[in-house]
């Protein structure tokens, strides 16, 4: 393979998209790339491609280690994560090829646009195709999918549930209009005695020049005699525009498995500590997804018994107050000693802490004491840790 001709076929996506404006703006054309124009979108896909970027993620296969730690000359380990997943998350299929010597040792990992691949399944084994380099082995392509029911090829999400980010987008586009219009209401006007057509669209005319559009809000309104208006519909406000928002918010919560208030909607605190949170997070989201990542790196660069392990402290590691108390309770239940609990706080060890102690009500007086020491003439020591 011309691994140069690959590459320089690696961005030729189009990435315009079309503005909501004019006669487009009826029914919003949603698409992967587009979706992302759509901030609770945004936020979700950027969250779980960052996060799974961002977490050390350790392979027990040394080669492979190294590899995935700096993917290639191209990409550094978290840009590269954070695109395969962003794929994945848009189109349902993120795609890296996998570059070995011709003895078969790796060498480079390379991020695939999804337009330029596809894949072959008429053959006994599955094979893809990079914009005109047939038969390529399943071996030399990492393929993280989203869920399907083929398992071979992942549906996006955007497209399987179009629908909902069609409403969301068409919410969009109607702040957008009320806005232009400084979120004037529609009105009628209306006059005492019978016109006819012309006088009716001069009227018309007269007013959106003087009255139309943002620039001229705060215009006083100057009636003839005989004419009133009235408002036939309500201000953006009492449309319910706020609630219908926080409806497609928790509708991209849902198809995401994203927790609503980490897409920045105001749930209030029902949901619980922000611990309990990041460990909702975490299981109803994020494992799902580094087990698929986990599964194709053991099946394409070591061996179905290496380990991958991922390390989530950072993201779920409760407050200040409750570590506290955990380790306390560690730490007088003769479980921990007071070093284990300064070394899970990123402490320094002190001297003559590394001995286990008991409580006062575990102990046989006195205090917290050594276990193993003679207590019958020794005073209680706190617990420093």
């Amino acid at each position: 393979m011309a691994l140069a001709d690959l590459i320089a076929n690696l961005f030729r996506r189009n990435y315009s998209t079309t503005l909501l404006t004019g006669s487009a703006m009826s029914v919003p054309t949603v698409g992967p790339l587009s979706a992302l124009r759509y901030t609770p979108v945004y936020r979700a896909v950027t969250l779980i491609s960052g996060d799974i970027a961002r977490l050390d993620c350790e392979l027990s296969a040394p080669v492979a280690d190294t590899l995935w730690r700096n993917p290639s000359t191209w990409w550094n380990a978290f840009e590269f994560r954070r695109a395969l997943m962003m794929n994945a998350l848009l189109y349902g299929n993120g795609f890296a090829l996998i570059n070995r010597t011709k003895g078969g040792e790796l060498l480079e990992l390379f991020l695939l646009d999804n337009d330029n691949v596809s894949l072959d399944v008429t053959r006994g084994t599955p094979t893809y195709t990079i914009r005109g380099y047939p038969d390529i082995p399943a071996s030399d392509v990492l393929h993280v999918r989203a869920p399907s029911t083929s398992g071979l090829w992942g549906e996006s999400p955007i497209n399987l549930c179009r629908t909902s980010i069609q409403i969301l987008a068409s919410q969009e586009q109607m702040a957008l209009t009320a806005y232009q219009n400084a979120g004037n209401p529609k009105i009628a006007i209306i006059h005492q005695r019978q016109i006819d057509e012309a006088l009716m669209q001069k009227v018309e005319n007269y007013y959106m020049k003087r009255h139309g559009g943002a620039e001229n809000a705060g215009k006083p309104v100057v009636l003839g005699d005989g004419v009133k208006i009235e408002r036939i519909s309500s201000t953006v406000d009492d449309t319910g525009l706020e609630a219908a928002r926080r409806y497609s918010i928790g509708d991209v919560s849902r198809l995401y498995g994203v927790p609503a208030s980490y897409l920045s909607e105001n749930v209030g605190s029902s949901y619980g500590s922000m611990e309990w949170l990041s460990r909702m997070y975490v299981d109803g989201c994020l494992q799902a997804w580094m087990s698929a990542l986990a599964s194709e790196l053991r099946s394409k660069l070591m061996s179905p018994f290496d380990s991958v392990v991922w390390d989530t402290d950072a993201l779920i590691r409760p407050g200040i107050a409750e570590q506290m108390a955990a380790l306390r309770t560690g730490v007088e239940g003769g479980f921990l000693t007071r070093n284990e609990a300064r070394a899970r706080l990123d402490l320094e060890p002190l001297e003559g802490l590394d001995e286990p102690t008991l409580a006062l009500n575990v102990g046989t007086g006195g205090g917290s004491t050594n276990i193993g020491e003679d207590t019958s003439e020794s005073e209680g020591t706190p617990n420093d840790f």
